[in-house]
This record gives C-alpha cells, sequence and structure tokens, in this order.
C-alpha cells in the first residue's frame, strides 16, 4: 500500500519535473524567440537607421546638387539679364538711330521731291520761256508803233492848237487837215485802241502764266491747307500747254460739287504734272487726254486717262518702284511716279493704274477730302 503511494508520488513529482522541463524548455524558447526578436528588431532598426543615413546623405547631395542647380540657374539668369540689359541697351540704340535713318529718309524724300519737281520745272523751262515770250512779244512789238502813232497824233494836234491858238489860220489849218490824210487819223484811233489792247493781252496772259507758276511751284510741305484740285489741275496744264499745244486735245469734265480738299497743295500738283507729263511723253503725234473729277461721298477722285501707248503688262507691276524708268538715259529719273505715290500715300488716299498697250492709260487718284490727323 504505501509503495503504490511512493509510487504514484514518483510519478507525479516525475510529472511536475516533466512540466517544470517543458516550462523551462517554454521560457527559455519564449527568451530566444524574444532575443531573436530584440535582434532582429535591433537590426531592422540597425538598417533603418543605416538606410535613413544613406537616404540623408542621398537629400543631402540631392539638396547640394539643387542648391549648386539654383545657383547656376541664378548665375545664368544674372547672365541673362545682363544680356537683356545688352541687348535693350542695344535695341535702344538701335531705335535711336532709325528714328535717325526715319529723319534722314524723310529729309531725303523732301529732297527728292523737290530735285524731282526742279527736274519737272527744268524740263519746262523752254516751254515756259516761249509762253511768256509770246504775250511779252505784243508788248514789245506794239510800243514803237505806239509811239509812232502817238508822236503822229501829238503833231496834228500841235498843228491844230498852234492854228487856233491866235484866230483862225487858212493856212494852218489846211496843213492841220493835209496831216489828218497824210497820217490817216481814224487809223491812227483805230490802231492805238489795237496796240493797246495787244499789250492788255499780253500783259494778262504774262501774269496768268506767272500765277500759274506760282501757283505750282508753292512751298507748303509742313501744313495741311484747303485748295481747289481744279485750281492745281489748271495751273500744271498752264505749264504744259507748250508741250501738247496743237497736237493734244485736252478735255476736262470737273464735278462742281467737288471745290476744294485738305492737301499740300504743292506737293500735289507735283502728282499731277508727272501724270501729265508723262501722259504727254506717250502720246506719239496727235491724241487726247481727259481729265475727270468727281465727289463720291468724302472722297475726291481723279481720272487722268491718255491715248497714247500704255504700258506693258510686264513693267506694271514696277511702274511706282524707285529709279525705275523706259525712257532713255537723260530723258527720267525713274523717280517720278515712286514719289507721286509716296504723296498720294501721304495725303492718306491711294493712286491705281488701268493701261492697255496701244490703247492708252488711267491713272485713278482718291483723295480723302477733309483730314481728321496729321501727317
Amino acid at each position: 500500500m504505501r509503495k503504490r503511494r511512493n509510487k504514484k508520488k514518483t510519478i507525479q513529482l516525475l510529472e511536475q519535473q516533466s512540466q517544470l522541463r517543458e516550462q523551462q524548455l517554454e521560457r527559455t524558447t519564449l527568451r530566444r524567440r524574444l532575443a531573436f526578436m530584440t535582434i532582429g528588431l535591433l537590426v531592422i532598426i540597425l538598417i533603418l537607421i543605416i538606410i535613413g543615413y544613406i537616404q540623408k546623405r542621398k537629400d543631402n547631395k540631392l539638396l547640394s546638387q539643387q542648391k549648386e542647380s539654383i545657383l547656376n540657374i541664378n548665375r545664368e539668369l544674372e547672365e541673362k539679364n545682363n544680356e537683356i540689359a545688352s541687348q535693350r541697351d542695344k535695341v535702344a540704340n538701335s531705335f535711336i538711330e532709325l528714328e535717325n535713318t526715319v529723319d534722314e529718309l524723310k529729309k531725303t524724300q523732301k529732297q527728292l521731291i523737290e530735285a524731282e519737281k526742279m527736274a519737272s520745272i527744268g524740263q519746262l523751262t523752254a516751254g515756259i520761256a516761249h509762253e511768256i515770250n509770246n504775250p511779252i512779244n505784243f508788248v514789245s512789238s506794239n510800243i514803237n508803233p505806239l509811239r509812232m502813232n502817238l508822236k503822229e497824233l501829238k503833231e496834228i494836234l500841235e498843228t491844230y492848237r498852234m492854228a487856233t491858238a491866235n484866230g483862225i489860220e487858212n493856212e494852218k489849218i489846211q496843213f492841220a487837215k493835209e496831216l489828218e490824210k497824210k497820217y490817216d487819223l481814224d487809223y491812227l484811233i483805230a490802231e492805238v485802241d489795237l496796240l493797246l489792247n495787244g499789250i492788255s493781252e499780253g500783259a494778262s496772259r504774262t501774269k496768268e502764266i506767272v500765277h500759274g507758276l506760282r501757283n505750282f511751284s508753292r512751298v507748303d510741305e509742313h501744313e495741311l491747307r484747303s485748295a481747289s484740285v481744279h485750281d492745281g489741275l489748271d495751273s500744271t496744264l498752264l505749264l504744259l500747254n507748250n508741250l501738247f499745244k496743237n497736237r493734244i486735245e485736252i478735255e476736262k469734265i470737273y464735278d462742281e460739287n467737288l471745290q476744294s480738299i485738305d492737301c499740300y497743295p504743292g506737293q500735289l500738283n507735283q502728282v499731277f504734272m508727272n501724270i501729265l507729263n508723262n501722259a504727254v511723253q506717250a502720246i506719239e503725234g496727235t491724241g487726247k487726254i481727259t481729265i475727270k473729277t468727281k465727289r463720291i461721298k468724302n472722297r475726291a477722285v481723279i481720272w487722268i486717262t491718255d491715248t497714247g501707248s500704255g504700258i506693258p503688262r510686264e513693267h506694271m507691276t514696277r511702274i511706282f518702284d524707285p529709279f525705275f524708268t523706259t525712257k532713255e538715259v537723260g530723258e527720267g529719273t525713274g523717280l517720278g511716279l515712286s514719289i507721286s505715290y509716296g504723296i498720294i500715300q501721304q495725303h492718306k488716299g491711294e493712286i491705281k493704274v488701268i493701261s492697255k498697250p496701244g490703247r492708252g492709260t488711267t491713272f485713278k487718284i482718291t483723295l480723302p477730302i477733309r483730314h481728321t490727323g496729321e501727317r
């Protein structure tokens, strides 16, 4: 009985020892696991620290690169700013040079216009001299006959005065009548009237030519003024009269509703001179030039048509180009139509040309009647 009890106790002790060993084993295993976990955690933390350090180094390197890049960008921006400032200064200087060039071009254009005008007037000098010479001849050629007639009339009158001074003397009266018959008193009186009319007509025509020349040559480039287009056309025709007289018929169709326009009259007359002079030169032998004006709303339209040789098709796109001319050397500068085009543009107008070889040419000029802006 006692043995059984001891045996049972021994078994219980063995079981307890086994349980204790198992518990110790579990604890040892748990400690190992905890140790492994701690070591793993430490390793992970170390790895994370290392990764963080590496990443920080990378970030620092990247940040350093970014800073360097920003510094480089700033340097580049500063260089660009300096370059832009330099370019701005160059542009400013170029603008000043451009303004100076534009001023020089304006002066040159003005000189070319004046040179072309003087060239045109120079070409017309002989004709104008001839035109003035005719009426002046009326005056000069009539002076001597008029002087002789007045001398003869004076002799007749003096004879009558002497005959009646101290009473009537038949011999003096008879001598005076003989003088009347000799000098043909009635004819003398009539001839004096004719001579005076000739002098008056010569003086009037000379005045008209001089007025036309002054009207054509006006210097008024600096201000717009109201002027008659028809007066400008008429004064130009007057100066060109010797070129087309007895050869070219001039037809004028003026619109009475077109009184005056705002313009630079001297320059506009230069346009008329260039176009009409070309029209005269384009007509070989006899021909006709038609000048028509019309007011269309707030625009003045002028057509100048000739029956000349016309303009070849291949030249149509170049007729307003500077220095382009189909005339012989010495007959034209090639500036007339180019200057005319610039003058019309300056007047805020337009000029067009229609031409058929062998059938003539028409220039159409359109101008505003009133200007609201400055030159």
